[in-house]
């Protein structure tokens, strides 16, 4: 494979063929841990991307921030189970591709992570299988956030994270109090946050927080810190603790609808 890829860049440098640009990454086993990447597997990536991706994260991966994050550099592109995730079943403003197959994610995966300067390393179809099979079915049944949704040490971290970040600008008690420099932001917490949310499931505000929180730099916290914190505002809120935590999977938490306080 390394003296197939030699002479493919070997070609392409004398006679200046233009059709297929490899990546040196390619023709190398990557840095990190993971299989020689096929130049056939990075040209199919690139071909899905520029038919499903281009118009929002750029041909040169620039993106379009903050809805659609530069993909060059992105240190988030170490996490494969988060970009598994989120081509199967989207992200934010970013749509799902539920009708590609697990080749065709682990070709796309492969190119993202491996192009214009990434280096991170080839992606199999067994991988992507083996998280998408991981992730929960949709819930046919769904569930109150009043009937013990988060656990109480799940409750602390997420008081540590708005302690921080958070409490420059919802204030300590997540009353939308902010600094006496910062303008009031929304409340997240008690009835003004639940009649905002009201009819809509735990995943859309998983989603919203995880996506656009921190304003001044949205997606930049984990999938678990945002759970962790969306189980504060509940704690808050006076909902009640449960013996298990909200876990940070879009599909479980479309089975949990936040409601008022039943009578």
């Amino acid at each position: 494979m390394k003296a197939v890829a030699r002479v493919v860049l070997m070609v392409c440098l004398i006679v200046g063929a233009p059709a297929l640009s490899i990546p040196v990454a390619v023709a190398q086993q990557s840095t990190h841990a993971g299989p020689i990447i096929d130049p056939a597997l990075f040209e199919q990536g690139r071909v899905l991307y520029d038919a499903n991706c281009v118009a929002c994260h750029q041909a040169g991966g620039a993106g379009t921030p903050p809805s659609f994050p530069a993909l060059t550099g992105n240190d988030r592109l170490k996490d494969l189970n988060l970009i598994v995730r989120a081509i199967r079943l989207g992200q934010g403003a970013m749509l799902a591709f539920p009708k590609l197959t697990d080749g065709e994610i682990a070709a796309l995966a492969t190119y993202i992570r491996n192009a214009w300067g990434n280096k991170l390393g080839a992606v199999t179809a067994d991988q992507v299988a083996t998280i998408l099979a991981g992730l929960s079915k949709p819930a046919d049944k769904k569930v109150s956030v009043w009937s013990g949704v988060y656990t109480q040490a799940q409750n602390k971290r997420g008081e540590e994270l708005h302690s921080g970040a958070c409490a420059q600008c919802h204030g300590l008690r997540l009353n939308g109090a902010a600094q006496p420099d910062m303008p009031p932001s929304p409340a997240i917490a008690r009835a003004t946050f639940v009649r905002k949310w009201e009819g809509q499931t735990v995943a859309a505000l998983f989603t919203y927080v995880r996506t656009k929180m921190p304003p001044d730099n949205p997606g930049t916290i984990t999938d678990q810190q945002s759970i962790d914190a969306i189980a504060h505002m509940f704690a808050v809120s006076n909902m009640p603790a449960g013996d298990k935590e909200l876990p940070p999977d879009p599909n479980a938490l479309e089975g949990i609808v936040i409601n008022a306080k039943p009578k």
